[in-house]
Order: structure tokens, then C-alpha cells, then sequence
């Protein structure tokens, strides 16, 4: 009798122990801007592979229902008009975890494996670890697609990991970080460049995902999240940021 209870102490132990690595204090941060079209998707994922204690929606004053969407899933939401980058630094300020999850609109997840794999990382303060990208598979409109075969039979192709649109931030590895105000894209880079100089590592793992590189009509895709933070009015700024950048 008292060998079984010893047995079954030890086995719920061993469970507590699991779930125990398997959960930090971490919020969800998610910039949005007329992102209806994938957004329901991708909030049903997080919410149900992500254990998350907030959920921070930072909108660019969308006119579609990427507002309403939001809140059906209890979404805190805020408004900002400026680019990109402000509205990565506003979600920073606004959350109060330890830890801080950015995910694009349009990803989504399969499975939570990789999230598993991040708190068991983050767990592990001998690797120093301030931030991890999650990397997804990618789907391509059928344009674009075939651009890129195209040039993959022209050169090697060499498959990395991108440290781009699912990221992991430890907030000790980010305090004090401002983020420029004129950057409407590529404020991961500026994100990343941060938490190595202030000497934690940068680590990338592959998620079972998918992201939706797909761009609206009247988005030109050459531009990517650049031309959705300063829209069409704005277009003739692109050489003065493109050369300051």
C-alpha cells in the first residue's frame, strides 16, 4: 500500500514538474491593420496553443472588421497612427509580463510544440536566452510563387530560419528599448539587434504553422509592411526612407 502511494505521489510530481515548464507569464501582441481576412484563423490558434494572460491588439485604425474580430476573443484593443514600429513599442509598454509573444495577423499555428520548446529554452537561464523567433511555412500567392522557383533553379537554395513574423521576447532582454517611430517595417531587425548588444542570445526554431504572405488589392507587394504603415498618400516618401534605412 504504501509503495503504490509513493509511486502515485511521484508520477503526479512528475506531471506538476511538466506542466510547470510548460507555462510562463507571457502576453500575446498583435499589430493589426484590415487584417479580417486571416485574423479569426490565427486568434482561434493562439488561443488555443498559447497559454497567454493578455491579449494586446495594437490596430491602425482598420476599416474592416479586424476591431470586431479582435474583440470577440476578449482582446484589449488600442489604436495608434504612426508605422510599424511604434505600434510594436506601444505593445511593449502596454504589457506587464515577463514575457512578450508577437505574432502577424495573418499566422497561424497547428500545433504548440514550439511553444513548448520556447518556455523549456527560456527555462534554461545558463543559455541567456532573450528572444526566440518562431519560423512557419509559408504560403505564397500563385504570382509570387512562381517568382520565387524561378530563382531558386537560378541559384542555391538555402533554407534559414527567419527571425521575421512570430517572436518570442524575454523583457529583461528588451528594457529600455525604443524603437524608432519612422520604422514601418524591419523593427524585428531593430528588435533583434537590441537584445544581442545587450548581450542575450537570439535563438530561431521551427513552428508547425503557416504564414499567408498575401497582400490586399490595393497594397502594392513589392512593398510589403512598409506601404501598410504610410498607405498610398505617403508613397512619395519612399526613396527618403529607403535611403535612411
Amino acid at each position: 500500500m504504501g509503495t503504490g502511494w509513493t509511486i502515485i505521489s511521484l508520477y503526479i510530481l512528475k506531471i506538476s514538474l511538466e506542466k510547470e515548464t510548460e507555462s510562463i507569464d507571457v502576453d500575446v501582441a498583435i499589430c493589426t491593420y484590415n487584417s479580417e481576412k486571416y485574423l479569426d484563423e490565427c486568434l482561434n490558434s493562439i488561443k488555443r496553443h498559447v497559454p497567454f494572460s493578455r491579449l494586446i491588439i495594437v490596430d491602425h485604425y482598420s476599416t474592416d472588421k479586424t476591431v470586431e474580430i479582435a474583440k470577440s476573443y476578449g482582446a484589449e484593443i488600442y489604436f495608434e497612427n504612426v508605422s510599424l514600429g511604434y505600434a510594436r513599442q506601444l505593445a511593449i509598454d502596454l504589457s506587464d509580463a515577463p514575457f512578450i509573444l508577437f505574432v502577424d495577423s495573418d499566422v497561424v499555428f497547428y500545433d504548440g510544440e514550439w511553444f513548448k520548446k520556447c518556455v523549456k529554452l527560456f527555462s534554461n537561464e545558463k543559455l541567456r536566452i532573450g528572444a526566440i523567433g518562431i519560423d512557419t511555412s509559408v504560403k505564397l500567392p500563385d504570382w509570387r510563387q512562381k517568382y520565387v522557383e524561378f530563382w531558386w533553379k537560378k541559384v542555391p537554395k538555402i533554407r534559414k530560419l527567419y527571425f521575421h513574423n512570430v517572436y518570442f521576447l524575454r523583457r529583461k532582454a528588451i528594457e529600455g528599448i525604443r524603437i524608432p517611430k519612422y520604422l514601418g517595417a524591419c523593427e524585428h531587425i531593430y528588435i533583434r539587434k537590441y537584445v544581442e548588444r545587450k548581450g542575450w542570445k537570439v535563438c530561431v526554431i521551427r513552428g508547425n504553422g503557416i504564414h499567408y504572405y498575401d497582400f490586399p488589392d490595393w497594397k502594392g507587394a513589392w512593398l510589403g509592411a512598409g506601404e501598410r504603415m504610410f498607405g498610398r498618400s505617403k508613397i512619395r516618401h519612399l526613396p527618403f526612407i529607403l535611403i535612411r534605412r
